[in-house]
Parts: structure tokens; sequence; C-alpha cells
């Protein structure tokens, strides 16, 4: 199982290496756009990806994917954010949607242990 787990952190880590590029990607866009609540939304959703690379505990993971992620899509589909909606279906879903079948693993995983608690 351990080799697995590798292989899986292995896997989301470079998902975390690519969403850290087209963060700063959009990052710059913000700043260029003077868009202060967009710099910080920027900012709040990639502050813990650095620390997800190499990450074993897969708690942190479902945290990002269950609330980090969802928190930033619920911002940036607000009415009047057309254009930061835009660049997140362009630049992270992408990645996210790579993303989907390693994490879909880790929260089975998840569940499966707390059903065994």
């Amino acid at each position: 199982m351990r080799d697995h787990d590798d292989t899986l952190i292995s896997e989301l880590s470079a998902h975390y290496a690519r969403l850290l590029q087209a963060g700063f990607i959009m990052l710059r866009q913000a700043v260029a756009s003077a868009d202060l609540d967009w710099i910080q939304a920027e900012i709040e959703f990639l502050h813990n990806v650095p620390s997800l690379i190499g990450e074993s505990n897969m708690l942190r993971h479902e945290y990002f994917w269950s609330k980090e992620r969802i928190a930033y899509t619920e911002w940036a589909t607000v009415p009047g954010r057309e254009h930061q909606n835009s660049r997140l279906r362009t630049y992270y879903q992408p990645i996210w949607n790579d993303m989907d079948s390693a994490m879909k693993k880790i929260l089975d995983r998840i569940e499966a242990t707390n059903k065994n608690k």
C-alpha cells in the first residue's frame, strides 16, 4: 500500500506544481488589473499549495479539494466576476480535471478509514 501512496502523492505533487504555475499567471493578471479582491482571492487559494507538494497527510489534500478549491470557485462564480471565472476555467479547471481521479481515490480512502473507526 505504501508504494501506491507514494505514487498517488507523486501524481498530486505534479498537479500542485502545475497549479502554482497557473496561479502565478492568475496572480499576475490580478495585479495588472489592480483588483484587490481578486489578488486576495488568488493569494488565499494558493497559500497552502506549496506545502501540499510531497504531503503524505491525505486529510490535507481532502481539505484543499473540498474546502479551498470550492471556496475559490464560489468566489469566482459570483455575478460580476465573469473575467475571473473565465480565467478559472482556462487555467485551473483543466488541472482540477486532471486531479479528479487521484482526489477520488483519496476521498474514498478517507471514507473507508472513517467507516472502520
